[in-house]
């Protein structure tokens, strides 16, 4: 994930440095609101932390500035200093996502960053009834992927691995990430099953540059796709739901 926090607190911000380093995030560190809402324009954040000690945004008001500033529907988390029910629901009502009180636990940290962009990555995915991508085209309420008009048979893992690499193709994703998003944190998939995965969704969705595609792995990371020149036009096509259309695949 590419993170944001907002933060003053010189030691809640290496203790975040510490955390977000050791889970292969990225990150940038702001001091005050006006300084992160400027950069907002420049750069795509997956979530921003709001500090304990968040400079002028670490209130109810300051959170809702922050949220009419947000073009975007990005996830925020706030640090809190206490477990003080009254101050929980006063950020959360303000326009925060989640609330995260003392003491800061690092497992928890990373559980809840996670679930909050898995759930707005899918939101923004689901809000499209249809994508075309090329000879790509991804049903996304039937949960069903073609190719030159050609159903394809996916697993459910495998679906939702080519959704992840498709919506966010130009992007590094690490391994944990891939597997951490597709599997859920916590399982015991090993990273040769996110292999096993990737070379099959190469195969059948003819991710390679003749079909205008650049599926590589990164050495010791990841994995990122990228579009060439050849086929890369993309339509996003809003429908309504077919009755009787299958599900699942």
């Amino acid at each position: 994930m590419n993170i944001a926090v907002l933060d003053c607190d010189t030691r809640e911000v290496h203790w975040l440095e510490k955390v977000l380093t050791a889970a292969e995030h990225t990150f940038k560190v702001f001091t005050a609101g006006h300084l992160l809402a400027r950069e907002l324009s420049r750069m795509d954040f997956d979530v921003i932390i709001v500090g304990s000690t968040g400079a002028d945004t670490c209130s109810p008001r300051g959170i809702a500035e922050l949220r009419a500033q947000l073009e975007a529907e990005i996830p925020v988390i706030c640090l809190l200093k206490d477990d003080v029910e009254a101050d929980i629901a006063a950020m959360l009502n303000a326009g925060a996502d989640d609330c995260l009180a003392k003491p800061f636990r690092s497992l928890e940290l990373l559980a809840r960053l996670s679930a909050l962009t898995r759930r707005t990555l899918y939101a923004k995915a689901h809000q499209k009834d249809l994508i075309e991508i090329g000879a790509l085209r991804i049903d996304m309420h039937n949960r069903l992927i073609f190719r030159d008009g050609e159903r394809l048979t996916l697993t459910p893992k495998t679906y939702d691995l080519a959704v992840l690499l498709l919506t966010r193709t130009g992007q590094l994703l690490s391994r944990s990430y891939l597997l951490e998003q597709v599997w859920g944190r916590g399982h015991n998939a090993a990273t040769r099953t996110l292999d096993t995965h990737v070379s099959r969704l190469r195969a059948m969705l003819g991710l390679t540059p003749e079909n205008g595609w650049k599926l590589q792995s990164v050495y010791q990371h990841g994995y990122r796709l990228d579009q060439t020149s050849v086929g890369s036009s993309s339509v996003i096509v809003n429908m309504m739901p077919r009755q009787g259309a299958a599900l699942a695949v």
